[in-house]
Order: C-alpha cells, then sequence, then structure tokens
C-alpha cells in the first residue's frame, strides 16, 4: 500500500503444526493438464509403433514417406491415448464408433494404394529371402501403382493403426513390458534372421519406447482413473483432479531416455559397423539348422513347416522321404511356346537319378571327381580335367538320348511314319536356375555348350527370365514290336551299369513286391510296364499328403509296406527299382509334364506361324502356337527304361489323381473354407479390398494360430511354474515350516475371493474372518496362539500337533472352495 501500513501476513498459515517449531506445508493440489499426460502416453505407442514397423521397412531398404507417417502415427496414438482419458464409457466407445467409421471410408478409398503398397513391401521381402534362402524362384506380386513412396507410407500407416490400438489399451490398463516387447520385436526378429540391420535411429525409438513402459510401470499410477473417488474433490473444475502420473516429471524421464539409448545405439554402430555384425555371424548354428525350414516356409507357406525340404510337385533334386505335404502355389514356373501335336502328355525333362542311395537319387555327374581335377594347375592336371570334362560331355549326351535324337532326325528327313520336327521356346519364370528344361529327343547341336550338373557348386541350367529355344524329333508313336521283348533279351552293355542297380536294402521288399504284382521273367518290357501301372492304380492311393518318411526308415520300402500312399515321386521311384529287379535297364526322371488340356487353356501365341514351330505327323492335325504357363502344380517324377532296338523312353506309372476324397483332415478342411469364394463372399472379389486376394494370404491366420498358441503355453507355464514352486513349499521340507508355508498360501487364496480379507492383521482376526466368512468352528484362541508361537519364535509343536493343524488347514481350503463363485474359482485357478 502507498499510504498505510502492509498488513503483516500470518507465518505458517494454513499449514499443520507436526510438533513445537516442525510444521507440514499445506498440501497444493491443482488440476492435471490433460494434454500433456495424453501426449506422454501417445508418444510411447508412437515410439513403439514406429521403431517396430519403420525398422522392418529400414532393414529391408523400402523407402517410404516418413514425414507422413510420423504425423499419422502421433496423431492417431493421442486420439486414442484422449479416448481413454475421458470419464465415461460411452463417450469412449462412441470415439471409437466415429474411428472406425472413418477407417472404412479410408480403406474403400485407397484400397488400391495399400494394396499396392503391401505387394511392393512383400516383393522386397521375398527377393531378400530368394537371396538368403537360396530359394529356386519365389512368388513376385503385380503392383498397380508405381509410386512406392507413397502406398508403401499408406499401409504402413494401416498397419500402425492396429499396433497404436492394442499398445494405447496396454498402456492404459495394464502395462507389461514383457507383452509389449513380444507384440513390438519379433516383427525384427524377420530381418535380424536374414543379417539385415534396422536403422539407427527406429532401434532408438523402439528401445526407449520400452525404458518408458518400464517407467510407467514402475510409477504404479497407470490404473488410476480420475473418476475414482479419492481424486473428487470439492473446489475444482467439475470436482475432480485429472490425474495419470506427473507429467514434468515423466517428460524428464522420457527425454533422458530418449538420450540415453540414442547415445549408446551410435556408440554401438560406431564400434560394431554393419560388416562386423554380419561377420561374427558366419558360422551360425541356429541358422543352420532352422534356416532349409524357414525357406520351406517362405516358399511354400505353413505346409512347408512339415516338410525337411523344398520341393513343389515333383521337382525335389531327387531328395526323397522328408515332404509331409506338397502344397503347389500355382504361379508359372515356365512359358513354353510349342505348337501342340498329341493328345499325349508332354514332358520336360529336367534331373535324372542314376543310384539309389539313402532316401535320395545320386546325380550321374560325378561331382566330388570333378571338383577335385578342376583345380589341378599341371600338366598331367590339364590332362587330367579334360577327361573329366569329356566325361562329362558323354554323361550329358547320353543323359538327352543324343543318339535316339539323331536316329529320329534320319527318319524324319526319310519320310519314317510318326515322327515330327518342333520348335519350342521355354522361359523361365520360378523353376530352379540349376536345371535345363527341354523336349524329348531334342538336338542340342553343339552340347559342349550346354550343362546340367543340378547338384554342382556353378550350376549352368535355364536362369531366370532367361529364354532357350530347342529343337526336337518326337516320336509321336512308337511301333508296336518295340517293347516286345523280355528283360534277358535286352542287350544291357550299351547302357551304364547303375541303370541296373538295386540296393541291397531294398531287395527283398522289391521282390515281394514283384511276386505280389505277379510278375515273371518271361513277360515282356511293354507287360510288366503295364502290370506295374495296373497295381498302382487299383492298390496304392495318389495323394499329395503322404506324410514324411519317418528318420531311420528308407523311403521305397516306408511307402511299399507302410504307408501306401504318396505321389508321383513315390510311384516312379518304386517302379524304377522294380524295373530294374526285373532286368529292366531304368532311371528316375524329375521335371514338368502338361496335357493338351492345359495347352489349349492357354493363351495364343500372336504373330508365330504353325509351320515354324511343328512340322510332320500329328495325332490331332494342324493347330496354333501357344504360349503355356507351366505351373509349379505341373512339376512331375516319372520313369525312363530302356526299350530294345530304340532307346530310352517315358513310362508313367502314377495313377490318377483322386483328391477329393484325400480333404478328410482338419486342417485340409480348414484350408478349404478359407480358400472358399462361397465362404469368402464378396471380399475375395477386390470389390472391399481391391486387388488384394484373401485366399493368398490364408496361410497368416495358421500364424496369428501359432502365436496364440506360443502366448496360451507361455501362460500356462507361468501358472504351472509358480503352482510347482507353492507345492514344493508346502509339502516338502521341515513340517513346521510345511505348515507355515500351507497357512501363508491359504491366506493368499482368501485374498483373491475377498479383497476385504487384507484388512485382517493378526492371526486371530484371519481366524475369525473365516469362521463368519466360511462356516467354519475353529477354536480362535487356541489356534491363534499355535500359529503365532510357530510363525513368531523358535518353539515347535509335536508331529501329531502338526499333521492335526495341517489337517484343519485343509478342511478349511476346502470350505473356501466351495462357498466361492466361479468367476472366483477361475482367479484361483490362474493364480
Amino acid at each position: 500500500m502507498l499510504f498505510g501500513r502492509k498488513k503483516k501476513e500470518e507465518p505458517h498459515r494454513g499449514d499443520v503444526m507436526f510438533a513445537k517449531g516442525i510444521y507440514l506445508k499445506e498440501p497444493m493440489m491443482r488440476n492435471g493438464n490433460i494434454l500433456l499426460n495424453c501426449f506422454l502416453r501417445a508418444f510411447i505407442v508412437f515410439l513403439l509403433t514406429f521403431g517396430s514397423l519403420g525398422g522392418f521397412l529400414s532393414a529391408f531398404s523400402v523407402s517410404y514417406n516418413y514425414i507422413m507417417v510420423i504425423v499419422v502415427f502421433l496423431a492417431l496414438a493421442l486420439y486414442f491415448s484422449w479416448l481413454y482419458s475421458l470419464p465415461k464409457f460411452f463417450l469412449r466407445d462412441f470415439g471409437y464408433i466415429v474411428f472406425f467409421a472413418i477407417f472404412l471410408v479410408s480403406i474403400m478409398q485407397l484400397r488400391i494404394y495399400a494394396n499396392s503398397g503391401l505387394y511392393e513391401v512383400v516383393n522386397r521381402f521375398m527377393e531378400a529371402a530368394q537371396a538368403f534362402f537360396n530359394l529356386s524362384g519365389v512368388r513376385q506380386y503385380e503392383v498397380t501403382i508405381d509410386n512406392a513412396y507413397l502406398t508403401v507410407a499408406i499401409v504402413t500407416i494401416f498397419i500402425g493403426l492396429i499396433y497404436i490400438i492394442v499398445l494405447n489399451i496396454w498402456l492404459s490398463s495394464r502395462v507389461s513390458v514383457f507383452w509389449t516387447a513380444m507384440f513390438t520385436f519379433p516383427l525384427l526378429l524377420v530381418p535380424l534372421y536374414m543379417k539385415m540391420i534396422p536403422d539407427a535411429i527406429y532401434i532408438v525409438a523402439l528401445l526407449s519406447g520400452y525404458v518408458a513402459v518400464l517407467v510407467f510401470k514402475g510409477n504404479g499410477h497407470f490404473l488410476s482413473m480420475s473418476k475414482e473417488k479419492i481424486f473428487q474433490v470439492k473446489g475444482f473444475r467439475k470436482n475432480r483432479i485429472l490425474y495419470t502420473q506427473d507429467g514434468t516429471v515423466f517428460r524428464q524421464i522420457l527425454v533422458r531416455a530418449l538420450l540415453i539409448t540414442f547415445s549408446v545405439v551410435i556408440c554401438t554402430t560406431a564400434v560394431f559397423p554393419k560388416s562386423t555384425f554380419e561377420g561374427m555371424f558366419k558360422r551360425d548354428t541356429l541358422r543352420e539348422r532352422t534356416s532349409e525350414t524357414i525357406g520351406n516356409f517362405i516358399l511354400l507357406g505353413f505346409s512347408g513347416l512339415y516338410n525337411r525340404y523344398a520341393s513343389t510337385g515333383g521337382m525335389s533334386g531327387g531328395k526323397l522321404g522328408g515332404i509331409s505335404n506338397v502344397t503347389p502355389d500355382y504361379q508359372p514356373d515356365l512359358i513354353v511356346t510349342f505348337a501342340p501335336y498329341t493328345n499325349e502328355a508332354v514332358y520336360l525333362k529336367a534331373y535324372t537319378g542314376g543310384r539309389y542311395g539313402d532316401n535320395q537319387w545320386e546325380d550321374i555327374y560325378p561331382i566330388n571327381e570333378i571338383e577335385a581335377t578342376s583345380v589341378q594347375t599341371d600338366v598331367e592336371g590339364q590332362e587330367s580335367s579334360g577327361k573329366e570334362q569329356a566325361k562329362l560331355l558323354d554323361i550329358f549326351e547320353d543323359e538327352t538320348m543324343k543318339e535316339q535324337a539323331l536316329a529320329i532326325q534320319k527318319g524324319y528327313r526319310t519320310g519314317a511314319e510318326y515322327v515330327g520336327y518342333g520348335k519350342m521356346d521355354i522361359k523361365n519364370v520360378g523353376a530352379n536356375i540349376a536345371y535345363l528344361y527341354y523336349p524329348y529327343y531334342t538336338n542340342f547341336g553343339d552340347y559342349s555348350q550346354y550343362s546340367n550338373y543340378g547338384l554342382m557348386r556353378s550350376m549352368h541350367g535355364l536362369g531366370m527370365q532367361s529364354t532357350n529355344t530347342y529343337y526336337y524329333y518326337p516320336k509321336v508313336v512308337l511301333e508296336n514290336t518295340l517293347g516286345e521283348v523280355t528283360p534277358e533279351e535286352i542287350d544291357t552293355s550299351v547302357v551304364d551299369e547303375v541303370y541296373m542297380e538295386v540296393p541291397d536294402k531294398n531287395r527283398e521288399v522289391i521282390q515281394e513286391q514283384c511276386n505280389v504284382m505277379g510278375l515273371h521273367a518271361d513277360m515282356t518290357e511293354n507287360e510288366i510296364v503295364e502290370a506295374v501301372r495296373v497295381y498302382f492304380a487299383n492298390n496304392i492311393p495318389y495323394t499329395l499328403k503322404p506324410g514324411a518318411t519317418p528318420r531311420g526308415e528308407d523311403f521305397v520300402n516306408y511307402f511299399l509296406t507302410e504307408n501306401r500312399k504318396g505321389y508321383c515321386a513315390h510311384f516312379a521311384t518304386a517302379a524304377t527299382l522294380i524295373f530294374r529287379q526285373m532286368g529292366i535297364p531304368a532311371r528316375y526322371v524329375e521335371g514338368y509334364a502338361f496335357g493338351l488340356e492345359a495347352a489349349l487353356a492357354s493363351d495364343e501365341s500372336i504373330d508365330k506361324k504353325y509351320f515354324d514351330y511343328y512340322n510332320g505327323y500329328s495325332t490331332i492335325g494342324e493347330s496354333t502356337v501357344l504360349d503355356v504357363e507351366v505351373t509349379d502344380a505341373m512339376a512331375h517324377a516319372w520313369v525312363e527304361i530302356y526299350i530294345q532296338d530304340f532307346g530310352w523312353k517315358v513310362v508313367e506309372v502314377t495313377p490318377g489323381s483322386n483328391e477329393a476324397a484325400d480333404e478328410d483332415d482338419f486342417w485340409q478342411a480348414f484350408s478349404s473354407m478359407l480358400g472358399d469364394s462361397d465362404a469368402i463372399g464378396d471380399l475375395n472379389t477386390g470389390e472391399l479390398f481391391g486387388e488384394l486376394n484373401i485366399e493368398q494370404y490364408s496361410w497368416l491366420i495358421y500364424v496369428v494360430l501359432i502365436i496364440l498358441a506360443l502366448m496360451l503355453t507361455i501362460a500356462i507355464g507361468k501358472v504351472v511354474v509358480r503352482k510347482g514352486a507353492r507345492y514344493y513349499r508346502c509339502h516338502v521340507g521341515d513340517r513346521t515350516m510345511v505348515v507355515i508355508a500351507y497357512y501363508a498360501d491359504l491366506c493368499d487364496v482368501i485374498r483373491v475371493c475377498n479383497d476385504d480379507f487384507n484388512a485382517c492383521k493378526s492371526h486371530r482376526e484371519q481366524l475369525e474372518y473365516i469362521n463368519g466368512n466360511f462356516y467354519m468352528d475353529i477354536d480362535v484362541t487356541e489356534y491363534s496362539c499355535i500359529l503365532e508361537r510357530i510363525s513368531f519364535s523358535e518353539h515347535s509343536l509335536e508331529e501329531e500337533e502338526l499333521t492335526q493343524l495341517l489337517a484343519i488347514l485343509k478342511q478349511v481350503r476346502k470350505a473356501v472352495w466351495q462357498n466361492i463363485n466361479n468367476r472366483q474359482k477361475i482367479r484361483l485357478i490362474r493364480r
């Protein structure tokens, strides 16, 4: 005051005197900053979501509009955090309804962008997986919109939305660092497994999010809601305090967590660059043991988990027994341009097996000898290497049947019947690049420029997106006299002796099968082939789910004696050994086969003339040139037998498929349901999800089921561990300590069922509570003294007294169980 005396303020006004000269300051309460509190929680959600999804994309070098992603992620996280701060639940529910209405409109308008972005990410992942797992070919999806910078950002936002909703619910209700990490980190395990490291900024974001969750959990106030009575203070706006935690302190902790995490990651990156990281895992036992299975899963989907190696159809490079389910993806492997000339199947040869070994056909090329001689540099070594190369050329000429091709070519030029001359263009779009794929009786011209060494380190097959043109001379119809000789009349000296070998381990089983089929030495080649074909068709069903051959079992013996079902590789392998047993030279072959029906369903090759692609005898007359898409479902295995006075010819012994009767197990029925267009309705037409084919992603259901099963197993395991520890404490050890532990556990059981029991602070009060609530008649005075004596002194009871006390406690436990409701019983089971 300008004039007058200043009013003297009373010291400690409003303070509480704790003792003379000691005062407690009057508590100051104020309304919390709702925007700050919501933003802090939202920022944690943002860090976790951005770190997980962004880290995955950066590891695979996928570019996207990160500014747009950051802004939308922050806005969505703040919106859902604000919803949880609302005092009334109906407002929160209304907020979710409004959001999902906007979400549906957005997905309808942006579905093509989202699909293109998803395809872009999947294609990038498939390319990396193909290189890392050395896969023969992977599916590539057509991208409608080429602006990946925008489309990837859009699909990232849609996927991140799920992350944000789930994480916000967890941080607003039940904060768990373990489950937060389980939800966000597994996505990064995929690139880390493939030795691809996310950018440092995303690691900083993710680790900072984990630290923030840990702080938030330790704060202990995440369950405190502003609507609770303890926060309703008269005199404040709307009689309540907006409270979750001290926003200022928490903000400071969060900033420090970011700085510390950033410093640690940057220092680690500087000390251990990517090259050092990759060098540390040159020899990784875990990857070596699991890479084949994971590669199968990527290539084949969920069914690949059942298989020990990758195989679609019949192409497995001679490997046998490791396939449980064959699940083709029906995507093109080859594009074959040719003019049809027969209504019989067209075979494209790729792999030839010679000796049957341990559940596989051995390659006909002496690989080890070749590799050994290829490193010699002296004159003698060069001569040896030249001999080996000449030997390889001889093997290749025999494999491709050069003599038969030249003989048919000569017959065609001299006007022989039932032969033709054709041209075939074969483009590799998804098949194994280790092999050539060529029609029968191809004239390669210069055979030295080709190679088909399927198991060589440096393989020279038909490269990806490469096209080979072959000129071939098909023998459309064989003369009736061919194959009408008995096996003993065949001149086997002109074929390699390996094509007559039957391993000792299989000889007994093969001979028994020959006897069952009624085969004998007086039958001709044709009669033996027909008897084997008829027996297989009538007695052993064809199936794509034969189950893997048990470890320790032989593939052929198990197929013929126990399993009695299989697909082409089973029948071709067994028939090859049966023919050899009967004295007919035979060899196992893999490749592709397609019939006239598949060819006629293909597109006509524009501007290509029929007579440029085929001349000579044709059973179907003049046709047209077609571009046939040969899928992995057409991969096949068959047998070649040696025909006297002709050479090698194809023998087909695999029965026809009857897959309708094969779909009798749960997983097949479930897969069929997922792939049923009628069950899916309009979702699979693209009206809702554009060009995203739901059926293509049905395997995601299995992934979700596996994750849920893993989470359930972990939860059950934790319960079992806790119960095991309690059982041990209450049944094992000193008798007095067992009684004390049993009583403590009994009190814990009652607390779980009734919170009021927490108010009982002594043994007397606890026993009185038990008598009053569970209808027991315990002598409170006597037994409370006994419990206090054994709990707080060194006095011990006699064995008989301990047994009597333990029996009473068990009666109490039984009474508790009988007097609680089902919900409380469930809580006890989970305890």
